[in-house]
């Protein structure tokens, strides 16, 4: 099948819809790319890793709006635009943000569409836009979903919720990552690093974490990646020689350098509704390279380390994350049976192997069905 995926991003630097990609072309269909270059400095067609990715650019009048809100009909208008220039089978929505794209382009050419629950995109967006959006963005997907031939939810509590909406059985496609270690490696010596990299936003307890570690001379955190809050994250981290920042971090440098670290910050605010449903991908992270995780507490990735046992589970608060800091670095025999006890959880199912399998599979019954 000819399959053309739809992300509200630059492409290049989103792990899951990459790994989704080339498990689809590994199985033998052919994928190409329609994203949102929301800086306006990138080309419009690029090749990348032999994938064809068209990119709208935010550029004319999407600029002069000055806010993605308001700029959303237009990235939506001119995806369609580029997409009557290509062939494909099949349209893969990533996130609800591009599903009007799917349905529009469903309508012109009967294709079939599949909706990729990366999360509960209402929960995502609530604390950052004014309710009546929010109501809104409901609404659509209430609307939108049921008109999809196939859905994908990234976990089972987004599946439960994403089922209700749709009415559909989605397939569940965890965001887990390849096996990296066949067996345990023992992480290097002091000092003592937690590291995080990914997106910086106020409900990760990034800046809560610069704070802590700060203070603690022998420990080291860094941190990488970007969105609205990295000045700010560049500014906190400056004012400590143990907090470095590195900005955006290639994804094939991630496990690499989980590996080099000792712990995993992988905290949620509960106060958070897409928090109570979503699972960080530093949990997988520190799985496949045998390194705890310190999680809050009464969360699903709570629930998940408290079963495997490969991290430790605090409260959203400082005390808690640097109680659980100084537990690990001062006692290594611990940290390293959680790590283990992570990594032979990956081995065993928290693994891409297992997802992409999945996901080819739920592909072979949509070609049988189209």
């Amino acid at each position: 099948m000819r399959i053309l995926m739809l992300v509200s991003n630059d492409v290049v630097h989103d792990s899951r819809i990459l790994k989704e990609a080339k498990a689809l072309r590994a199985a033998g269909h052919t994928v190409a790319f329609i994203g949102w270059d929301r800086s306006g400095r990138e080309p419009a067609r690029t090749m990348w890793d032999g994938f064809d990715v068209y990119l709208v650019r935010t550029e004319g009048l999407m600029r002069l709006l000055g806010k993605d809100l308001f700029r959303n009909p237009l990235w939506w208008r001119r995806a369609v635009s580029i997409a009557r220039h290509l062939a494909f089978d099949v349209v893969h929505c990533h996130d609800l943000d591009t599903l009007p794209i799917g349905i529009r382009l469903k309508e012109i050419a009967g294709t079939p569409i599949v909706y990729d629950a990366h999360e509960v995109f209402g929960y995502m967006i609530e604390t950052d836009v004014p309710r009546p959006v929010v109501d809104y963005v409901f609404r659509m997907e209430r609307r939108l979903a049921p008109q999809a031939d196939m859905v994908i939810a990234v976990n089972e509590a987004v599946k439960e919720y994403i089922d209700r909406v749709s009415g559909h059985d989605s397939i569940v496609v965890r965001n887990s990552h390849e096996l990296t270690l066949d067996a345990y490696r023992p992480p290097p010596g002091p000092p003592f690093t937690v590291i995080y990299l990914g997106t910086l936003h106020i409900s990760r307890f990034i800046l809560q974490a610069i704070d802590v570690v700060g203070e603690m001379p022998d420990v080291r955190l860094v941190l990488g990646g970007s969105k609205k809050l990295t000045p700010t994250v560049r500014e906190r981290c400056a004012r400590h020689s143990n907090t470095p920042f590195l900005g955006v971090v290639p994804n094939e440098q991630v496990l690499p350098m989980t590996l080099d670290s000792h712990a995993v910050l992988a905290m949620l605010d509960p106060g958070h509704r897409i928090s109570k449903v979503g699972i960080s991908n530093k949990m997988f992270e520190a799985m496949v390279t045998g390194r705890p995780c310190i999680v809050t507490e009464g969360l699903l990735m709570a629930e998940i380390v408290d079963h495997e046992e490969c991290g430790l589970i605090v409260p959203y608060t400082n005390a808690g994350f640097r109680g659980a800091v100084e537990r690990l670095r001062d006692d290594p025999a611990l940290a390293e049976r959680l790590g283990r006890n992570g990594l032979e959880a990956a081995k065993r199912e928290y693994n891409w192997g297992a997802e992409q399998a999945r996901l080819v599979r739920a592909y072979q019954d949509l070609a049988g069905r189209s």
